[in-house]
C-alpha cells in the first residue's frame, strides 16, 4: 500500500518570501521618503545647519530611522548627490565599451545625458548652489563630487574621444589631455541657470543642440 504523499512546506515559504518582500518595499519607500526629507532640508537651510531630526520629522518618521539608513550626515548627504544627480556610471561604461555605434553618436548620447542630470535639473542646482557655498569649508563634500562625478565622466569622455581617434572618426588633437573642454559651454549653461534663470531663462534643448554642434563640427576629420 504506497504511503499517502508527504505535506510541503510550500505555503509558509510563499508566505515568508511574500513578507519579506514587502519588508523589502517598506524599506525602499521609507529610504526613498527620507532622500526626498533630506534634498528638502539641505536645499533650505545648506550642509552645516541640517540636521538629521529635521530630516526625521520632514519624513514623518521616527527621531533615529535616518542614522538607522544612513551612518551620518555626511553618508546622507552622499546618498542624496547618487539619487538626484550622479548617473549609473558603471552601466554606462560597460554599454559605451560594449558599442559598435559612431563616436559621434555616443558622444551626443553622454553630453545629453550631462544636461538631462546637471543642466536642466533644477535639483541639481540647488545642491550645485551648496557645494559652491560651502564647499571651501567642507572639502570632503566637493571632493566626494569630483571623484563620483567630475573625475569620472572626464575618464569616459577620454576614453570615447581616444576610441573616435582610433576608429579614424575624429581628428587628434589638444583636446585629448583635456578633455573637459568638451563640455565647457555645458558648465556655462549651470552657471548661467544658477545666475541668470529667473529673469533671463536660457532654452537647455537650444543650447543642448549649439553645444552638440560646435563640439561634433569641431571634432571632425578635415
Amino acid at each position: 500500500m504506497s504511503k499517502p504523499p508527504l505535506e510541503t512546506d510550500q505555503p509558509a515559504n510563499a508566505a515568508t518570501q511574500d513578507s519579506a518582500t514587502r519588508r523589502r518595499r517598506d524599506r525602499d519607500v521609507r529610504e526613498s521618503e527620507i532622500l526626498e526629507a533630506a534634498f528638502s532640508e539641505f536645499a533650505a537651510h545648506g550642509y552645516a545647519a541640517t540636521r538629521m531630526e529635521d530630516v526625521a520629522r520632514r519624513a514623518g518618521v521616527a527621531k533615529g530611522l535616518p542614522n538607522f539608513y544612513f551612518a551620518s550626515k555626511d553618508a546622507l548627504f552622499k546618498a542624496v548627490l547618487r539619487r538626484l544627480i550622479l548617473p549609473d556610471w558603471s552601466a554606462l561604461e560597460a554599454r559605451f565599451g560594449q558599442s559598435d555605434r559612431t563616436t559621434a553618436d555616443l558622444l551626443r548620447e553622454f553630453v545629453a545625458l550631462i544636461y538631462e542630470r546637471l543642466v536642466d535639473n533644477p535639483r541639481a542646482h540647488q545642491l550645485l548652489r551648496l557645494l559652491i557655498a560651502e564647499g571651501p569649508r567642507m572639502p570632503e563634500l566637493t571632493e566626494f563630487y569630483y571623484a563620483e562625478f567630475i573625475e569620472r565622466a572626464i575618464a569616459l569622455l577620454g576614453s570615447l574621444l581616444g576610441r573616435g581617434v582610433e576608429r579614424g572618426e575624429i581628428r587628434p588633437g589638444p583636446y585629448a589631455r583635456y578633455p573637459q573642454v568638451i563640455m565647457a559651454p555645458a558648465l556655462m549653461a549651470v552657471l548661467w541657470n544658477l545666475l541668470f534663470a529667473t529673469e533671463h531663462p536660457l532654452d537647455c534643448a537650444g543650447f543642448l543642440e549649439a553645444h552638440l554642434d560646435l563640439v561634433l563640427n569641431g571634432l571632425a576629420v578635415p
